[in-house]
């Protein structure tokens, strides 16, 4: 064991400086830099154990500076740090409402809003256990990616009755689409695709029937971002790194372009280890980590392609971020859970309601 803890040492050292002083450099730093939770986490005690039979100190050193750069990455996954964030959250809000408030004497106009968000998986099955889901959760939008055809016929017979309001977007040459059903009236006001890859994201404009809100409009992003192995044969894993690079600034680009409050949300095939990630949330704010229960991990449910069987999610794919302040009415998740049921598809659904507030300073 000491042996084999020795040859990790200096891994997880060089990893640890290439992430930091590198970022993703390239498709390949990427890849490694996507487990940084894992790597993390196993390069404490691997340290610890490598370095304690040479100097204690130096053992003791290596946990304490691996524990805090931990915590200031990953602390938010943990149940008491995410509770203290929530009371802050939960005492601004109160702040932000109280009439006696003398900053905003009246108390804000506000609606909520719940949405499921679910990479279906692209091949031909039975959705029936999905649309039990849909009639035991109630979400006001539904939003998928990866719905070819066949997911859309039946997600048309079934949803027709209680969603008004349906869009499917498949394209089957790329095995890819997207759907999205509302009990809400909505628009679609954009689609994107890079020619010769698959769609990345379709935009939806719902409107709010809350009259006391003035901004009755809410951009609603569903996205799929192309994954690091699709294509990978074809243009190799730094062009894939980049080409996801340039769809994820395309949404944030036309979300400043817009000046509207947004939801994105949906398959970013990425992790809170990237360098997306990092401008992403520099922009936008996680839901996630505004109100879900540790880490999130969403995929893999199943081990498609290759062995058809049930697995634990070991990484964060499926994300929804929205503006926050930045635009009235103000964004903020108020609930947010990853779904576990067996649907057949290798990603979790995300279910969340989202609170959209008036702020009014006077």
């Amino acid at each position: 064991m000491s042996t084999l803890c020795d040859l990790l040492l200096l891994p997880f050292l060089l990893w640890l400086a290439a992430w930091r002083l590198l970022g993703d450099r390239n498709g390949w730093l990427a890849f490694l830099n996507a487990w940084a939770w894992w790597l993390l986490s196993a390069a404490l005690p691997a340290g610890m154990a490598a370095l304690w039979r040479r100097s204690r100190l130096a053992s003791l050193l290596w946990g304490v500076g691996v524990a805090a750069f931990w915590l200031r990455e990953y602390g938010w996954t943990l149940p008491a740090l995410k509770n203290r964030t929530r009371i802050r959250r939960i005492e601004q809000i109160q702040t932000d409402t109280n009439p006696e408030n003398p900053e905003n004497p009246c108390p804000n106009s506000s609606f909520s809003l719940s949405l499921l968000t679910f990479n279906l998986l692209n091949n031909q099955r039975n959705l029936t256990p999905l649309l039990a889901l849909v009639a035991r959760e109630t979400p006001d939008v539904l939003l998928f990616q990866e719905c070819i055809p066949s997911h859309a016929a039946q997600l048309e017979r079934g949803l027709a009755a209680c969603y008004p309001h349906r869009l499917w977007l498949p394209a089957p040459e790329y095995g890819m689409g997207f759907g999205i059903a509302s009990r809400l009236p909505f628009a679609l006001t954009g689609f994107w695709q890079y020619p010769g890859f698959e769609p990345f994201a379709t935009r939806v404009t719902i409107a709010l029937p809350h009259p006391t809100i003035s901004s009755s409009l809410l951009d609603l992003y569903c996205v799929q971002f192309i994954s690091p192995t699709n294509e990978v044969r074809r243009v190799g894993p730094t062009a894939l790194l980049r080409l996801r690079e340039r769809q994820i600034d395309w949404v944030l680009a036309e979300i400043d372009r817009r000046q509207r409050p947004a939801l994105v949300v949906g398959d970013w095939n990425t992790t809170e280890g990237s360098d997306a990630y990092r401008r992403v949330t520099a922009q936008l704010v996680d839901g996630w980590r505004e109100a879900g229960n540790g880490p999130g991990w969403s995929w893999p449910r199943r081990l498609n392609p290759l062995v058809n069987s049930a697995a634990l999610p070991v990484l964060r794919l499926d994300y929804a971020l929205h503006t926050s302040r930045r635009f009235a009415p103000a964004l903020a998740v108020a609930e947010m859970r990853v779904i576990q049921d067996a649907l057949g598809s290798d990603h979790c659904p995300l279910l969340a309601r989202v609170e959209m507030e008036e702020v009014r300073l006077f």
